[in-house]
This record gives structure tokens, sequence and C-alpha cells, in this order.
């Protein structure tokens, strides 16, 4: 073994339960197994005890999932015509494929163009059979929707998924020989995740009546596993997905982990007396290896999960290999059971059912009852094997590792055993509530009728874990739906205080009347992502050269510059929240290495005197500016709202440089601090004003002599700039502009900021920032000292020098992103992060 593999996500759909019902439904004993769906096809006329009646079955009980035929294309880019012809394992694929991705807390945008494989066990060709007794039915899309291979080659291409993509079929052990094949891509370093899982449906009569003939299925209509009267299984159907991860990347990541494969393997029986006889010496040889391969003793497994399909020559080979691989290798008998008892035997997908059943075990440290078993079949001799029949729901041991066994057989000789193991502590914390204020909670979806739909499904959701004690918390409900989930074009926040009334706002949202004007939900859209230029027109690439922005749709941080700070900025906010205060309080401790400078007194107003406003001062000015912005970053980003790019307006470049990744706090608290040291040191050398003119219109008023010791300090928009220099001639200009009915208004400023008055200060600040090392950043930044996107190399102390020196190119900026949105299209959305008087919850609405 080279790296180890972690379950992080799963996704099910299962006969007679659901995924959030199937553990209380496998400890309540529940039989999951009735009759093929009325809708499948005319049972009553191929009905026949006689099982030499031709063209005839003697059963038809089945686990059925009742109604498959609802699918929604348009989630997933597909027309209505084309999932006509898909085969419905391959529209469920793609359903449990997103809910896998989902239930890991992985939005599915970010694994767009990862090397993530594909590992799929299907082998009916069911709907491929309706299509051959009606011929005219053939389309153009018949070969694609009804090919096995494209069942996995599906998932790859909607999900965009660039690694290995399979589709197995060992009969009844396809799942877990395509859960081994996705385990070992990832050990080998080939992927570094995998979906992986399998699917069987019954579209068609053709599996019931050729294994009728060959008498392999009940006549009582059920499993009887392990029990004297076993005389065959009864056919399910279902399926499952799961999501597996390196699992040292996933302990990296954060990753909730549901399980560790300690090992999987598998091999084939050989020759033996007959094609569908299992090999007991090939499946002891195989548990044997798997054992071997994890570094577990036999001692150490706390629960076997046997094929156990209740036939009268399997169960006890079975068994009897299993006592001699594990069993009488133990100090105590091996409990083993089997879940075709409640539900059936899934074939194809019959390995992710023992998978799902094996995590529960681990999850809830107890071993559900194998049912029906009247008296233990006599071939099966327990005691002499050292094994245990789980017929009562047993507790396991409280703590400690937990490791589970799982077999699963082909009745063509095709074995596979996996053994997982309990996770390992989490070593990064989980989110825990804020405490001093309830976040708002994001739905997202790509439709209205969508978004009432899961507000609905939350609703009942909600009301289902308070019944039994097991609500999340309102700020881990937010947190996960606002960080792990992808959000889509529709949206609504929802501002409760308490379950209670969040399970009432959601009822409301999932109703057809209009919400009008609601004091909790605010409905909102989000623009839909743009497919990025590629070569072949197919993934998102990055263009090889210069840095670029990605076409990705969303909010973009725009932090202000000087001018807008106000006595009592930020009071309120660190009042109502208390990870703002805390971020304050981090950036107050970084501070006083710089001569002292008390960042929260100066918020605060405690060094103010006798109605001092010490924000005149630039230098106070900008450290409390960049801190404010800082803080307020960190609090959208806790609720979901993470930019897709940044930029600044003169000093609020250095917010915008940490916030892209380029400078670490530490790098951007000694940028923010140097910068407005040496700039208060020109305080009295001149002014600047705001004028209602473009940049070629007002530099054409430059022109003039009597105009020419002003500089163009900033370029805001078509119709704004700004300007510095001597303040009695910029009180002339402005005297002049406004005779002409043109705007113009002289700031409140002492300084003449983007102009020759800051050269004096050139080599201080180069000399203070030496050495600074900034590296790539995480998102674009866009430079308004350029006008376009650099590189965060690039943001070194030269940089910040011509920050300060050159005139900002804040319209160029925000022209860029404009046109990266798209012409035809509306203008990214942007969060201006500064400051605020207050910014209450309802805030996220605009984003």
């Amino acid at each position: 073994m080279t790296r180890r593999v972690a379950i992080i996500g799963a996704a099910s759909r299962f006969p007679g339960t659901t995924q959030a019902t199937l553990w209380d439904d496998l400890l309540a004993g529940k039989d999951m197994v009735t009759e093929v769906a009325d809708d499948r096809w005319s049972k009553d006329s191929l009905l026949h005890p006689d099982k030499k009646a031709p063209g005839m079955s003697y059963s038809f009980a089945a686990g059925s999932l009742g109604d498959i035929s609802g699918f929604d294309p348009a989630f997933f880019g597909i027309s209505p015509r084309e999932a006509a012809n898909m085969d419905p394992q391959q529209r469920m694929l793609l359903e449990m494929s997103w809910e896998a991705i989902e239930h890991a807390g992985i939005p599915a945008e970010k694994m767009r163009g990862s090397r993530c494989g594909v590992f799929m066990g299907v082998a009916s060709l069911d709907y491929s059979y309706r299509m051959a007794d009606d011929l005219s039915a053939i389309g153009p899309n018949t070969a694609t929707g009804n090919t096995s291979s494209v069942a996995s080659n599906r998932l790859s291409y909607a999900f965009d998924l660039h690694g290995p993509s399979l589709s197995l079929d060992t009969a009844c052990s396809s799942s877990l020989v395509a859960f081994h094949q996705a385990c070992q891509s990832i050990r080998s370093g080939e992927t570094d995740m995998a979906l992986t899982g399998g699917i069987s449906l019954h579209l068609h009569p053709y599996g019931f009546l050729i294994f009728s003939k060959a008498t392999m299925l009940s006549k009582t209509g059920r499993c009887q596993v392990f029990d004297e009267a076993g005389d065959g299984y009864a056919r399910s159907e279902g399926g499952g997905i799961f999501l597996l991860k390196d699992l040292d990347q996933a302990l990296v990541d954060g990753d909730r982990i549901l399980a560790v494969v300690a090992s999987s393997v598998v091999n084939t029986d050989g020759y033996k007396s007959g094609l569908t006889v299992p090999n007991p010496a090939a499946q002891i040889q195989l548990m044997e290896r798997a054992c071997e391969l994890a570094g577990v003793t036999p001692d150490e497994i706390d629960y076997l999960e046997a094929h156990g399909t209740g036939t009268a020559v399997g169960d006890p080979l079975e068994t009897r290999a299993i006592g001699a691989a594990i069993g009488q290798k133990r100090s105590s008998p091996l409990p083993i059971g089997s879940i075709k008892s409640n539900m059936g035997h899934l074939e194809t997908a019959s390995g992710v059912a023992g998978l799902a059943k094996a995590l529960g075990v681990i999850a809830h440290r107890e071993v559900p009852a194998t049912i029906k078993i009247q008296r233990l079949n006599p071939k099966i001799r327990s005691d002499e094997w050292n094994l245990d029949i789980v017929t009562q729901p047993r507790k396991l041991k409280a703590s400690g590792r937990l490791v589970v066994g799982v077999n699963s057989f082909g009745f063509g000789g095709a074995n596979a055993h996996v053994l997982l193991e309990s996770a390992p502590e989490p070593a990064v914390a989980q989110p825990t509530t804020d405490g001093d204020q309830t976040p708002p909670l994001r739905l997202s979806a790509r439709s209205p009728e969508a978004l009432r739909q899961m507000a609905r499904e939350l609703a009942e959701h909600l009301r289902e874990t308070q019944a039994h004690d097991a609500a999340p918390s309102l700020y881990d409900l937010a947190w996960h739906l606002a960080a792990r989930r992808e959000h889509h074009v529709h949206g609504a926040l929802l501002s409760a205080d308490s379950l209670e009334q969040l399970i009432e706002d959601l009822d409301t949202l999932g109703g057809e009347a209009a919400l009008g004007d609601h004091p909790r939900i605010t409905l909102a859209d989000r623009l839909a992502p743009l497919p990025a230029e590629s070569d072949n027109g197919a993934s998102p690439r990055k263009a090889a050269g210069a840095p670029s922005l990605t076409r990705e749709r969303g909010p973009v941080f725009v932090y202000s510059g000087n001018g807008c700070q106000w006595a009592g900025m930020g009071r309120t906010l660190m009042q109502e929240s208390a990870s703002v205060r805390a971020c304050l309080t981090r950036l107050d401790a970084a501070f006083r290495e710089y001569n002292g400078f008390e960042l929260l007194k100066e918020l605060d107003g405690s060094l103010a005197e006798d109605g001092e406003n010490r924000l005149d001062a630039t230098e106070i000015a900008q450290p409390t500016l960049f801190a404010l912005q800082v803080a307020i970053t960190e609090w959208l980003i806790e609720r979901g709202i993470q930019p897709v790019a940044v930029t600044g307006h003169s000093v609020g470049e250095v917010a915008a440089a940490w916030a892209s990744g380029a400078l670490s706090l530490e790098q951007a608290t000694r940028v923010i601090f140097q910068r407005s040291h040496h700039q208060g040191r020109t305080r009295g050398s001149g002014a600047m004003m705001a004028v209602g003119l473009g940049e070629s219109e007002m530099c054409e008023w430059l022109e003039q002599p009597q105009w020419a010791s002003l500089s163009l300090a900033g370029i805001n928009g078509p119709r704004g700039t700004t300007l510095a220099g001597d303040r009695e001639r910029l009180e002339a200009l402005s005297a002049e502009l406004s005779a002409q009915g043109t705007f113009a208004r002289v700031l409140g400023l002492d300084y003449a900021f983007h102009s020759p008055a800051m050269d004096p200060i050139k080599d201080g600040l180069l000399a203070s920032l030496e050495g600074l090392t900034p590296r790539a950043t995480r998102i674009p930044f866009l430079s308004t000292v350029t006008g376009s996107v650099i590189e965060g190399e690039r943001l070194d102390a030269s940089y910040w020098w011509e920050n300060i020196r050159q005139p900002v190119q804040f319209e160029a900026a925000v022209t860029r992103l404009v046109s990266w949105q798209s012409a035809s299209e509306a203008d990214a959305l942007a969060v201006i992060v500064c400051w605020s008087r207050s910014v209450p919850i309802r805030f996220c609405a605009a984003i």
C-alpha cells in the first residue's frame, strides 16, 4: 500500500427506504422486499409456477424503487429528447454522483478539470432490451444512452473529470470490484479522488426469466440468509455512489471522513466444480490477503458483512471460508450478517449495499440484525468455524478503532473484499457556533421552482432531525450551505433566530404565495458562470503567459481608498460581531510592533482629546481603514461569500493584495504601516480635488499653463477624476470649473497624494519595505496602478512606491472587470468592502 484512501461522500437509492432512514430501518429489522413495480411490465402475463414454462418466470418478488421516471435533464445540461433515450441507470448515476459530491461538502464546480476518476459497476442492459422490443423507438441518442461504458463516461463528461473512466461488469461483485479499482487508482497516484459505485434497475423481464430458468430465484420471494429454508435469492434494484479521496489530502482539507479503506482485494475462483459454484479456497485467500495488506489481525475485525444471498450452496461455502480465513484464528466468535435479508440482492450493486451498511456500523457502533433466520442452515457449522451470526441488534465497543469487512462475489467467480476502519480524529476544527449572532441561511437552486422545493425538503428534514434530537445548530447549517455547497443562479437568504422560526420561514418560502416584503427572507439572483476561453472549446483553461481572470461569475471585492473614514467607524460592528472583534484584536497585536500603534484605541476613540478627529492624520486613517477591510472580508467569507477577484483604490490595494493571497497578513500590516507613516510626513504639502470630468477632458485643462503645476492623481470613471497639487491653485481651478457648470470640489485632505509631493519619501519607503517577498495570488488581483491583472510576485517594495506616486487607474480596472464578464451581459457583481456604521446580516442579500 502506498497511499491510503478515505470515503468522504456517499449517496444511494435502495428499495423500501431512503438514505436518511436506512439505518433506522435496518435496526428495526424492516423487510424492504415487495414486487416489481406495476408500471414496468405486465407481470401476470409472464408469471408461471413452473420454471420450465417457456418465456415465464416463477417469481417477480423484488426490492423495488417504485417510480423511477422522474429526472431533471436541464440540471445536467441534457435535452428532454436525449433524456428519454437514456437508460434510467445513467440518469440515476448522475443524480447520485451530484449527491455524493454534495454530501462530501465539495462544490461540484471545484472538481471541474480535476483528475478525479470514475469507476462504476454496471451490467444490466434492460433498457436496451426495451428498445429492441420496439425498434422504431431507436434514435440518434440511443447508442450513448444505452452503452455501459458511457454510464461512467457520462459522469466524467458532466462533471468535467479527467481521470480514468471505467464501467466494470463482474456480475454481482461489480460495484465492489469497481470500488477496489478506484482505491488502486488513488493508491498508485494516478488519481487523488474517485467516484465509484454501481447500479442495477429492473427495466425488462429478461433478468427474471434467465435467473428463474437457472433456479437461482427463491420461490419464497426472499433472501433467507443462513437459514435452512434458503432456496435462492430475491432480485432487488438500486444503487449507490461513494466519493473517495487520498486520506492525507482529506485530512489536510478538513474533509469529513466516513471511513478509511484499510485494504481492498480482488481475485477469481479459477477452475472449479462448476462455473457458478463458489470456490471457498479462493475466498479464503482473498480475505487472508486483505488482512495482510491492512496489517489487521483476525481479532481486530469487529464485524464482517457477508455476501450472504440465501442460496443453499453459496451460504455454507462462504461461511466456511470466513471461518477458515478469520473466524478460527480469533479468540472470540466473529460477528457476521447480510443486508440481503432486509432488501434482497441488488446483484451488480450489491457491494454498494454492503458498504452502506458497513459505514452505518462504523458510524453508529452497532450491528443491525440479519432477519428471517428461523433455523440455521445445518451445513453452516458456526461453532466449529467460530462465527456469530447477528440475529439481534448488537452494540460494538464504545470507543477505539472499528474494523469492518465486506464480501462480494460474482456468480462467474470474480471476488472482492474490502476492509474499512473508523476515521482518525479530525485535525482541522469543524465550524462551531459563533456565539453572539445567527448567520443567514443561504439556499440556491437552478430555478425558482427548485428553490421552493429545496425549502420544503429542508424544512421536512429539520422537522425529522428535531424529532430525534439530532437537529444541527443554525450556525453549522448556515456554514455548510454557504461554504460546502455549489451556489446556483436563484437564491434566498433566511435570517432566522431559532430552529422553529427557520422551519416556519422555509415553509413560507416553499409555498406558492408571494413573499412580499418578508422581514426575514430575501430573494436574490446570482449571475451564472460563463465558460472560460479555451483552445478546444471544452474545459476552462488559463492561457499561458500573462495572468488573466477566470470567467467565473461572482462577487468582486473592491476596497475603498483614503477619504471615506469617519470618527466612530466600525464601533457598532465590533459590538455586534465576535469574529470581527477577534480579527481586530489580532491586528491590534500586530500593529503594536510598529511604534506601539494602538489600533483598538484608535477605533474606539479613546486616544482623541477635546473633539480631535485623529483620522484626519493619514498615518492613523490608513491602518484603521485597512484593519476594518480585513475584518469585514473575513466576516463575509465566513458566510460563504467568496470573491472571484479583488481590486482596490489607492490605499485599498493593500487589503486587496492580502485578500488575493499575494501578501500575508503580516506583510500587508507592514506595508500599510510604512505607507501611511511615510505619507504622513508629507502633510501640508498640498491638497486634492474631485472633478466631474473624464481623463481626456481633464488633461486638456491641465495642458493650460496656469494649471500645469497640478497633477492628475486618479482616473475614477468616465466623468470622474482626482487632482493633486497646491491648494490655492486647486481652489482657483475649482472656481473656474464650477462657473462653467462642471462639478469640482476641493477635498478635506491636507495631502497631495499621487503627485510629485510624494517624491521626498521615495527612498525611505523603499528602504522600509526592503525584502518584501510577495507570492502568487489565489484569485486575480486587478491593479489600479496598471489598470490590469498582474502577478502577485510583482507586489514588492517598488510596486508600493508606484502605488503612492502614480495616478490611480480605477476606471481601467473596473472596465477590465466589465469586459471580462461580457459586453452583452450585466456587469460583475461588486461588494465594496471598507467601512460601515453597521454591517447587518441583511447586507449579504446583495450577494
